[in-house]
């Protein structure tokens, strides 16, 4: 299975769900909360896409570091509130964070599920 139908079934097709519905809550209502989770839901999916490429790549190699991309993560978090702080009036923070956090909560999801298998 290549690389990117692993990131798919593990993680994308449960954020593409909030993706497309905040996008077509936002195109029809110009609502700032839906703005906002489309802004942290993409920046989660940017995350999470990191996150598994480092897991990825660790898993392949035999070395002793294990990169898991923090920086980079952290990196865009930092450009997420730039875009906020550009348009507070767009976006709102809360939403943000709730789709900031929405990578997390499936990284502990998939980890549940793969523990009880």
């Amino acid at each position: 299975m290549s690389f990117f139908r692993r990131f798919y079934h593990h993680f994308l097709r449960y954020l593409s769900i909030p993706l497309i519905v905040s996008l077509l809550f936002v195109l029809f209502t110009q609502s700032s909360k839906a703005a906002g989770l489309f802004l942290g839901t993409f920046a989660s999916t940017l995350m999470m896409y990191n996150w598994y490429y480092h897991l990825e790549r660790s898993h392949d190699e035999q070395s002793d570091k294990f990169k898991l991309g923090t920086t980079t993560r952290f990196i865009i978090v930092v450009v997420t509130l730039l875009v906020w702080l550009r348009f507070p009036e767009t976006f709102n923070i809360f939403a943000i964070t709730l789709g900031i956090l929405l990578g997390y909560i499936l990284i502990i999801f998939h980890a549940v599920r793969e523990l009880t298998k």
